[in-house]
């Protein structure tokens, strides 16, 4: 099993995300670290707190991260993810977060586990960039990020150049891409590719807390979103890349981002051997099989 962080912002995909790696027997979920950006600092962490408790998870604890990027302030996503950023209702959480700051859990993990740690990020890249500048070693412990952001040959989907978790933090995520540590981007273009569509309902089959899960969040969103035919699987498809990294097609390269300016956000590729493995091509139909498969419990 593979050594697994994974830093989130809950949203309604990363719920999707998390289940499969609650569920995947290729996954050692270590942590939670929580981030703004789908949602507030305080709801991504009640999700999260929300989700697990919901699910009956013990021994997987949730460390609460940055509410707000290097610069600036979060730019919310409510009106994709609905109210408190999950869009269904699930009980008060009974649990709470971790005393210890989420930048300084990655740290300390890393540390303990050289070599043997992957980062899977699924929001904004602010608690990995912090723990890179609270210990630069840590470049040298991370086994690897598997990050979901960035749109490299694609449109983005908050500006024509940036997508949504890069451009919320671009000096993190420039951070983290540049740091020395090897990581494998999943970015829309590969998740533009991999989506549900209505015509999939009820998605997910079998009565495990996960598939119910799974179907009353695919449910929401599709009724908020009634104009809206396809949900794309984002997140989802960055813990599958972590699964099975065979399901997607890569090329290596260094990336940057645009810190400011009209193409803030953009994530700029020189395509070469860098240590940034750029996703740009799925296997959609497995990808999908695979995501439905570990959200119906593995």
């Amino acid at each position: 099993m593979t050594k697994v962080i994974i830093d989130t912002d809950p949203g309604t995909d990363d719920v999707l995300a998390l289940m499969m790696a609650l569920n995947s027997p290729d996954l050692d979920v270590m942590g939670l670290t929580t981030v703004g950006g789908n949602a507030t600092l305080a709801h991504t962490t009640r999700n999260a707190l929300r989700l697990l408790d919901h699910l009956g998870v013990q021994g997987v604890p949730i460390y609460r991260g940055a509410a707000r990027p290097m610069e600036g302030g979060f730019e919310n996503a409510y009106h994709v993810h609905g109210a408190a950023g999950l869009g269904v209702r699930l009980p008060a959480p009974t649990s709470k977060p971790q005393g210890t700051p989420a930048h300084q859990f990655i740290v300390e993990a890393a540390s303990a586990h050289r070599g043997d740690l992957v980062i899977v990020a699924l929001g904004p890249l602010t608690n990995i960039a912090k723990a890179l500048q609270t210990e630069p070693r840590l470049a040298e412990w991370i086994a690897e990020t598997v990050v979901m952001g960035g749109a490299v040959d694609v449109p983005g989907n908050v500006t024509p150049h940036a997508e949504f978790n890069i451009y919320n933090d671009p000096p993190a995520a420039d951070i983290v891409l540049n740091s020395g540590i090897a990581t494998t981007l999943v970015g829309l273009d590969v998740t533009m590719q991999a989506s549900l569509t209505r015509a999939d309902e009820p998605w997910v089959e079998g009565e495990t807390p996960t598939a119910r899960l799974a179907r009353r969040v695919l449910t929401s969103r599709f009724r908020s979103l009634p104009d809206d035919g396809e949900y794309h699987l984002h997140d989802p498809l960055a813990v599958a890349a972590a699964v099975q990294p065979d399901l997607l097609d890569y090329r290596p390269a260094t990336v940057s981002v645009r810190r400011d300016g009209p193409e803030r956000g953009r994530t700029v590729a020189a395509y070469c051997e860098g240590l940034i493995r750029v996703a740009v091509g799925v296997d959609a139909r497995a990808a999908k099989d695979l995501i439905t498969h570990l959200l119906a419990g593995g």
